[in-house]
């Protein structure tokens, strides 16, 4: 009798540490939204709520991609649509451009206005890059919110000289693997070249890349002029730890007032 309870006791915590275990794995393996870095003042606090994460299709709608909430926390609601149905405003070579890999060495002469005079495997690939994401409450447009591993790769003035990263949501009609390398002279000197390159298997609809500046180069009478040197595209997750979401405001407390005054008298 005595065996008979010790092995029930046995059995039971034998259970309940496999239950424990299970659930410190699901801990483990669950991944966290992610949050903004930054809390701005006045009606662009989050803590406010109403942030809708909205952009505009090629040629379609204003869709919306998220939501931010009180706490900060970014929630992805990524709509599936038909890219082909607003062809009317693919044009070749666009998928390419995304990534700035046409105008380069031995690649194709372009026409006067700046048209590609070659074709590419993926003249046909329907695409289109979405950054950044556009904030709005109150009916209007009062921020937009910026991925990039450290705010300092976010200044127009820093973009081409720091090494660092910045990531923006593509959507594509098919599953794709993208393998190429772009070597092009620089615009700010022709001594100076600047190496893209990609190998990512894209994935049908949505995904988040990852564009590095992995290396820069000095220029200048002294050396002393840096700019970006080599760029690797690949893919990322806007769930990942080295991606931080930076808020900037792109309308006055004023003007979002106002809007709020008449979003309230409409009633909405």
């Amino acid at each position: 009798m005595k065996s008979l309870k010790t092995n029930q006791i046995v059995l039971i915590l034998s259970v309940a540490l496999t239950v424990l275990s299970c659930k410190t794995q699901q801990l483990q393996t669950k991944t966290s939204n992610p949050k903004v870095e930054n809390q701005l003042k006045g009606e662009l606090d989050y803590a406010k709520g109403g942030f809708e994460l909205v952009q505009w299709q090629n040629g379609g709608d204003e869709i919306t991609l998220g939501r931010i909430s009180e706490t900060g926390e970014i929630h992805f609601s990524l709509p599936q649509y038909d890219i082909k149905a607003l062809g009317k405003n693919h044009m070749p070579n666009h998928f390419e451009s995304g990534f700035n890999m046409l105008r380069c060495k031995d690649k194709g002469e372009f026409d006067m206005v700046g048209n590609p005079k070659f074709k590419t495997p993926y003249d046909d690939v329907y695409s289109q890059l979405y950054a950044p994401m556009y904030i709005k409450k109150y009916g209007v447009h009062i921020a937009y919110i910026s991925p990039a591993s450290d705010e300092k790769v976010l200044i127009k003035e820093n973009w081409d000289k720091i090494i660092g990263s910045k990531y923006y949501w593509m959507y594509i009609d098919r599953a794709l693997d993208y393998k190429a390398t772009c070597i092009r002279e620089s615009f700010k000197s022709t001594d100076l070249e600047i190496e893209r390159s990609a190998d990512i298997q894209l994935r049908k609809g949505w995904n988040f890349i990852k564009s590095n500046v992995a290396e820069v180069q000095s220029y200048g009478e002294n050396n002393d002029l840096p700019e970006t040197k080599t760029i690797l595209y690949s893919l990322s997750s806007p769930e990942s730890k080295d991606v931080k979401w930076y808020l900037t405001r792109v309308m006055g407390d004023e003007k979002i007032l106002a809007a709020k005054k008449e979003y309230e008298l409409q009633g909405q």
